[in-house]
């Protein structure tokens, strides 16, 4: 009588066009070279983000005399080995479905973010706490590796598909040599891109990670240690947008901070990723540069799914209305013809245009925008901001003396202000209208700093979570109640 055996069993989760379906017939390809018994199943997700595609491999050695076996069609909660996932939130569903378990499953994850629908809708920063997603994959596998495999597939040119194999292959946990998945590689579609992808994260040791802690003292000093890191990745973000002034500028602003008067990590931290944020607000001119980025090439050929040595050719459709066009003028000239458009009702009219940074006219289109940086202090679109920005400074910093916590959420109310035209004046009024309703009242003396902050957070979450308005309304109204009772509560939708 046999020795009852149990299969390998390896859950797999890839968003649409990341490859997943080709990784799983790697894999199954690999096991039966191996001369292993495979199964594999696949269950679709939603429409692109909504949702990723899961996919099931059972893999077992045959033995001599055996008859084949029975494999399971479906990943069961508890009962996973390995788990694959391209992107960190669908792995941190997985975790949060009970697939990942502390006695059993080793996770390998790509640290990366596709944003849902939800977060990108968000009308201020919707994005997830990624620390908090890994944290979810960390504490509920046996093991769990994080790491940028995404940037070592732009390293070498390869799919991420390609890499998560090699890294797979590297740990040993399926029964399969490495050199049958080099062998499933070479009998499918761009085997020489695709072995170098499963070479680099086969290596291993050369995979950048994507959890390091920061040196110690790194970023720009006289900051708390709390917001060093993001300090230092604001001033390359500054840079790289306009040039080493405005970066200087920002660290000039953190330091003034860092040194006030009840000033703490977190509040600095929470200032530096703000300010940062609000100091490279997108305009046309940002638009045109990271169109030309070379790091959008292998995203765009993997998405593309093109072959070495096939022309990839892309094409751009921009719609910039009239607010986005004359905001590149100075303001004595941008201002009169906003308002002589206004006039005419052609705010809500737009430009459809179709540029191709694959050919030369639209490259060369995309270029001269792109070299309209050094111009871009004399605009209307940087007055503006540099005006609401030193408003914004001016009330965290009146704000301080009344308690670290309220300034937080001054700070974070910068999150409220995005996008171009009709929703960029929206979220402004939105933003002026909090302040004045709440923040004034704290700063008269009429509203408890506490139930100021707590005020200021549902405030926002309103008007995030409603572009309408009408939650914002009902919250206010809530607050407004508030200010006129003695009652110590404060009630808000």
């Amino acid at each position: 009588m046999s020795t009852p055996r149990e299969p390998t069993r390896i859950l797999i989760a890839a968003l649409g066009g990341e490859g997943g379906g080709v990784l799983v017939d790697w894999i199954t390809r690999a096991a039966i070279e191996a001369g292993l018994h495979a199964t594999r199943t696949s269950i679709p997700g939603v429409a692109q983000r909504t949702g990723a595609t899961t996919y099931y491999v059972e893999v077992m050695p045959a033995q001599p005399g055996d008859p084949p076996p029975v494999l399971g069609l479906n990943a069961a909660p508890g009962r996973v080995d390995v788990f694959l996932g391209t992107e960190l939130l669908e792995a941190a569903r997985r975790a949060e479905g009970g697939f990942l378990t502390r006695d059993r499953t080793l996770a390998l994850v790509a640290h990366r973010r596709a944003y849902t629908v939800t977060e990108k809708s968000e009308g201020g920063d919707g994005r997830m706490d990624e620390a908090r997603l890994a944290q979810a994959v960390r504490e509920t596998a046996r093991e769990a590796v994080i790491a940028d495999y995404d940037a070592l597939a732009r390293q070498t040119g390869a799919a991420l598909n390609a890499v998560m194999l090699g890294v797979l292959a590297a740990r040993g946990a399926v029964p399969i040599p490495p050199d049958a998945f080099r062998a499933a590689i070479r009998a499918g579609r761009a085997a020489e891109s695709n072995l170098r992808g499963f070479e680099a994260g086969f290596a291993g040791a050369s995979t950048p990670a994507a959890d390091a802690a920061p040196a110690p003292g790194a970023g720009p000093g006289d900051l708390p240690g709390e917001a060093r890191a993001l300090a230092a990745e604001g001033v390359k973000r500054l840079t790289d947008f306009q040039d080493a002034a405005l970066a200087e500028q920002y660290r000039a602003t953190l330091r003034r901070f860092a040194a006030l008067p009840g000033a703490d990590g977190a509040l600095v931290a929470a200032l530096a990723k703000q300010l940062a944020l609000r100091m490279s607000s997108e305009d046309v001119i940002r638009v045109a540069q990271l169109k030309l980025r070379d790091a959008r090439r292998p995203r765009l050929v993997a998405e593309a799914k093109a072959r070495p040595g096939d022309i990839v050719h892309v094409v751009e459709f921009m719609k910039p209305g009239p607010a986005e066009v004359l905001s590149l003028l100075p303001p004595g000239i941008a201002r009169p013809a906003l308002r002589f458009v206004e006039r005419r009702g052609w705010m809500g009219k737009s430009i459809a245009l179709n540029v191709s940074p694959t050919r030369p006219l639209g490259f060369l289109r995309l270029r001269l925008l792109a070299g309209l940086r050094g111009w871009r202090k004399r605009t209307l679109k940087h007055a503006e901001e540099t005006a609401w920005i030193a408003a914004w400074l001016v009330l965290v910093e009146r704000a301080l003396p009344l308690g670290t916590r309220l300034a937080r959420e001054v700070v974070d109310s910068a999150r409220l202000v995005k996008g171009y035209a009709a929703t960029d004046a929206r979220t402004r009024a939105n933003w002026r209208r909090i302040m004045e309703e709440v923040l004034r009242p704290a700063l008269d003396g009429r509203l408890p700093p506490d139930l100021a902050a707590d005020a200021l957070l549902q405030a926002r979450l309103a008007a995030q979570k409603d572009p309408e308005g009408d939650a914002l309304d009902r919250t206010l109204a809530a607050i407004a109640a508030r200010i006129a009772s003695p009652s110590p509560r404060l009630a808000a939708d």
